[in-house]
């Protein structure tokens, strides 16, 4: 299994891979396993939403959520695999600000 050959803080790109399921687009994985701390907080994290929500994450989906996954189609020319989770981070803050915006000011209704 590809998560078990990268180790704590390591980053794998796949630079020439296609999604769809009619029309092939071409686009980049990246693969990032997470640290051991981490991990240890994702899983704390999970423990905390199995209680609070009464449900119990399979096994397989521990194991997943020590990586994370980026497809993109950004070229690795304008930005590296090292920089895609920086870049993915400050595009879900954006994101929050939008819906935040639109929870209290209703920004949607404006055009």
């Amino acid at each position: 299994m590809l998560m078990e050959g990268l180790r704590p803080g390591q980053t794998y790109e796949i630079a020439d891979a296609y999604i769809g399921m009619y029309q092939k687009l071409p686009t980049r994985v990246i693969i990032h396993r997470l640290t051991e701390e981490q991990t240890k907080k994702r899983w704390k994290d999970q423990a905390i939403k199995e209680k609070k929500k009464g449900i119990i994450y399979k096994e397989r989906s521990k194991r997943l959520s020590a990586i994370n996954v980026y497809i993109t189609n950004i070229p690795v020319e304008s930005v590296p695999a090292e920089h895609v989770h920086k870049l993915y981070s400050l595009r879900w803050q954006i994101e929050i600000l939008f819906k935040t915006w639109k929870s209290f000011f209703q920004i949607d209704k404006y055009k």
